[in-house]
């Protein structure tokens, strides 16, 4: 489906479907808010927003605007125009005709010094991408795309014996993006279109929209505004088609020619809409204000609820929402949402390896939040962040057992970074639990104290599946300990009591129908 399509029948789609995260976060992104935002306009207000969002599609008049400018911008959205592709740069090369593999696009496939353990291809038998596949790794390069050396264009003043260095990764590659969906790609458009009260900036533009196409020549600058930050293009690329008759349309991509592209300059936190922000404590004369929050692997979106949910200040450890959570947030308050908003927010990151110059982890997360805990008094929102705060904490005694034991019987505790605790096992199974009260708070918002009591009492279950295993497969020499003389030396009594006495102040007094179902070894 083309971007036409997928604009005027928004409101007829779940949503997009895409292998990759990275390129479905980088075409609504760098394709389709740009296009609204810039064929439409951005909602001045609150009330424009909300009425926008209540009429689940895009009227006539909206239509018909986004029609008319797809047909005056048709020729930017070639893909290979010989004169200005979209994206791209005409005629890009290097100064030895060398090209990549379309691989280099695509982190999840072989190809260079990024080589995944598990890959069906080699650098030298890269895929060959359809023009549509193509431009999705393209778009997504532009965001995601390894930091280093880049190869050198010709007509590049700052290329060095072939080569451009200290590039750093594309822009998206240091945040920790996130996306609040809705039922429909409409919904999904609205929630990520941020209110501008004074408009667009009458210099900001999409990249398909500049004065001159774009040459070999790279800049570092700031952005002229949301859109100029929207479609950045961090690379200078060329796609170069081949002819192949066996596939529909009769073209295929396998090279690309990547060199070094727009460098962003300068702190982009008032125009950044998708990342959450940790305020610096002393930042530094050159230092900005925040950085972005990062996501980290193995870490399940829902233990971070509290900077998602830090709509009305910054948290403990100074996290901020990012901008379209806070957004969503006042509007929400003032009623311009349904309280039964199907809302799901993905967030999706990078871990990079050596100098950023590989991909080493592509981390991807979709949670149900109800959107009534946006509101900074709403005992829904007490509660899922109780939830969290408590899963963190009996994440922690777990870990702490495990060491006890281990010190009872003269073993050295885990390395944090090395191994499976026991913590990391629980936080693993409450992960489908927590999901099921997000899911049914945001289906009904009034069923919250018995969502508080249904978690008290699996949490506790789960803790005890958790820790009983271990504590009745401990040895014999756990008993007594290594040092027996000591009333409170490490030994099996004293790791299960302080596991019980955290699990009473974490969850409350055991009750009859939440003690620990097996024995144990203490009275």
């Amino acid at each position: 489906m083309g971007v036409r399509d997928a604009l005027v029948h928004a409101d007829l789609l779940e949503g997009l479907t895409v292998t990759d995260p990275l390129e479905g976060v980088a075409v609504l992104r760098q394709v389709l808010l740009p296009v609204v935002i810039d064929a439409v306009g951005a909602p001045r207000d609150r009330a424009e927003w909300a009425r926008r969002f209540e009429q689940g599609r895009f009227d006539g008049e909206d239509v018909q605007r986004i029609v008319d400018y797809l047909d005056a911008q048709a020729a930017a959205f070639d893909l290979f125009d010989p004169l200005r592709p979209f994206a791209q740069v005409a005629g890009l090369r290097t100064a030895k005709g060398e090209t990549k593999p379309v691989s280099l696009l695509i982190p999840r496939l072989a190809s260079g010094n990024n080589v995944p353990l598990f890959s069906a291809r080699t650098e030298s038998d890269p895929p060959a991408l359809t023009p549509g596949a193509a431009a999705r790794a393209l778009l997504a390069a532009h965001c995601w795309d390894t930091a280093a050396i880049k190869s050198g264009a010709v007509d590049d003043p700052l290329v060095k014996a072939g080569k451009t260095t200290g590039n750093p990764t594309g822009p998206l590659g240091q945040l920790g993006v996130v996306v609040p969906m809705g039922a429909t790609l409409f919904q999904t458009l609205m929630l990520n279109m941020m209110i501008m009260p004074q408009g667009v900036y009458p210099v900001d533009r999409p990249q398909w929209r500049g004065e001159q196409a774009a040459g070999p020549r790279w800049r570092e600058r700031g952005p002229l505004g949301r859109l100029d930050l929207l479609t950045w293009q961090s690379r200078r690329l060329r796609l170069i088609p081949e002819a192949d008759a066996s596939v529909p349309g009769g073209v295929v991509v396998r090279r690309v020619v990547l060199c070094a592209g727009d460098r962003l300059r300068g702190s982009v936190q008032d125009l950044e809409p998708h990342t959450a922000w940790r305020q610096v404590e002393r930042p530094k004369a050159d230092d900005p204000p925040a950085r972005p929050v990062r996501h980290q692997p193995g870490r399940a979106a829902w233990r971070g609820l509290a900077g998602l949910l830090a709509t009305a200040g910054p948290t403990g450890d100074r996290v901020s929402a990012p901008a379209v959570m806070e957004q969503l947030a006042g509007l929400q308050v003032e009623g311009r949402v349904p309280e039964d908003l199907p809302l799901r927010v993905l967030t999706v990151g990078v871990r990079y390896g050596t100098q950023s110059a590989v991909v080493e982890d592509v981390m991807v997360d979709e949670i149900p939040l109800p959107v009534v805990a946006l509101a900074a008094d709403s005992r829904v929102r007490e509660v899922v962040l109780a939830v969290a705060e408590g899963a963190e904490a009996l994440r922690i005694a777990a870990n702490r057992l495990g060491d006890d034991l281990r010190a009872a019987c003269g073993a050295e505790k885990v390395p944090w970074d090395r191994g499976q605790r026991l913590g990391d096992l629980l936080i693993h199974r409450f992960t489908p639990v927590v999901r099921r009260l997000l899911a049914g708070l945001q289906r009904q918002p009034d069923a919250v104290e018995q969502a508080e009591d249904a978690w008290l009492l699996v949490a506790r279950r789960l803790a005890w599946e958790v820790a009983d295993p271990v504590l009745s497969a401990a040895g014999p020499n756990t008993f007594l300990g290594r040092a027996p003389d000591q009333r409170f030396g490490p030994r099996l009594s004293v790791a299960e009591a302080s596991f019980r006495r955290a699990l009473n102040d974490i969850l409350g007094p055991a009750s009859p129908r939440t003690a620990p179902a097996t024995g144990s070894t203490a009275a």
